[in-house]
């Protein structure tokens, strides 16, 4: 899906990357909208370089409702690495999905961490945080609350011991004076149809 229509009314000058793994899909975005200026977050250590040298602001912490440190459960499949354990759901869905090991993390409110800090231009948010969401959220509410567009994925079936499901997501994100435009994409069970996650577009209308 082409999400090129979100420039209509828009100058996006900063992209706040939550979750930013790699940076692939930041750079993307980046590309995309003409962003001049990407604030990532990423705790796994070894995407700390390559985030550098896409020349972007990484912050290598998780990202929470609190300040502190947090065990992360390094996945085989690097991008469904999180602070929460995966569910028998998600190792059903993604056998490839295996926890292997823990490590500790520093952890961030994005309202502390970003205090004081100029975020010039229209700013966009992307959060793929892997059940952590809505923690995330909480922890921000005044950086959220000046974001022109963010894209975050929101899960409907629980895949995290403890995650945040779409209900207490959308809350949050409206709270912050965000709407619900849309969807780019839903991922389906492959065992019974149902929808398991999507990646869904909010904005301040």
């Amino acid at each position: 899906m082409d999400i090129s229509y979100l420039k209509a009314g828009r100058n996006f000058a900063t992209l706040i990357d939550i979750g930013a793994n790699d940076g692939a899909y930041g750079a993307h975005l980046k590309e995309l909208f003409g962003i001049k200026r990407v604030i990532a977050f990423e705790p796994l250590p070894k995407h700390r370089a390559g985030l550098l040298e896409r020349g972007f602001e990484v912050h290598s912490v998780a990202v929470g409702d609190e300040n502190g440190s947090s065990s992360l459960i390094v996945n085989h499949y690097d991008a469904a690495s999180s602070l929460l354990p995966i569910t028998d759901r998600t190792s059903s869905e993604w056998p490839e999905a295996k926890e292997a090991e823990t490590i500790t993390v520093d952890k961030v409110r994005l309202d502390d961490r970003l205090a004081g800090v100029e975020l010039r231009g229209d700013l966009m948010i992307k959060v793929d945080a892997q059940g952590y969401e809505s923690r995330i959220i909480d922890g921000g509410k005044a950086i959220f609350s000046r974001a022109k567009v963010v894209l975050i994925e929101c899960i409907f079936v629980s895949l995290y011991k403890g995650d945040s499901t779409f209900n207490s997501i959308h809350a949050g994100l409206a709270s912050c004076g965000l709407e619900l435009t849309g969807f780019k994409n839903q991922n389906i069970s492959k065992t019974d149809g149902r929808p398991l996650f999507a990646h869904c577009i909010y904005e301040r209308l």
